[in-house]
């Protein structure tokens, strides 16, 4: 993807940056998957510290928020497009993808988004997000609206465009899939 000024983008989306993100949000689920894969229960309940979530809090925080964004994202789109405010949005598409990845800054979960066991365990946990993303991607195949046009207020990073928050959401889960991998290495991680 390449790197643009907000103030130098407009839409529609091209072909290349729909593809760009359905691929991103299948291969983010595809990460998540295969770090998920085989873990006992033991190693799924596993918290490095007390204050630190573990690797079943963090699969049920992705779906969680998955599920927040993508009716945000909706909602979005289903108000008349508005060209004016896209002097809004600040952040480009590259940063917004980096920002939400790294793992070098630690931002409080919004307590709607903060895990309690609902889902009971891994496994379910991951087939609500499965399923979550399912939607997600068809949505963003089918979708005619400009992507551009229709926003997406985040508590940290400001207004972003609908496309922007697409990449959110393939993002937002990769960066709790190398939490989920931080805690795989902890020394006290059970075998």
């Amino acid at each position: 993807m390449e790197e643009k000024h907000p103030s130098t983008v407009s839409g529609p989306i091209t072909d290349a940056e729909r593809t760009y993100a359905i691929e991103l949000l299948i291969a983010t689920r595809d990460s998540l998957r295969q770090t998920l894969a085989g873990l006992s229960t033991a190693q799924q309940q596993y918290k490095p510290a007390p204050d630190r979530w573990s690797i079943a809090e963090c699969t049920e925080h992705i779906a969680l928020v998955d599920r927040g964004i993508f009716m945000s994202l909706q909602k979005g789109m289903a108000v008349p497009a508005d060209d004016s405010k896209r002097t809004d949005v600040k952040l480009s598409d590259v940063f917004v993808i980096k920002a939400v990845r790294s793992r070098g800054t630690a931002t409080p979960a919004p307590l709607a988004f903060v895990p309690t066991g609902r889902y009971g365990d891994v496994e379910s946990a991951l087939a609500i997000f499965e399923e979550q993303r399912a939607a997600e991607i068809a949505y963003v195949r089918a979708a005619t609206e400009d992507f551009r046009t229709h926003y997406f207020d985040h508590p940290f990073l400001g207004t972003l465009d609908a496309f922007q928050a697409v990449l959110l959401l393939a993002s937002h889960g990769e960066r709790h899939r190398k939490q989920i991998e931080e805690v795989k290495t902890d020394p006290g991680f059970p075998n």
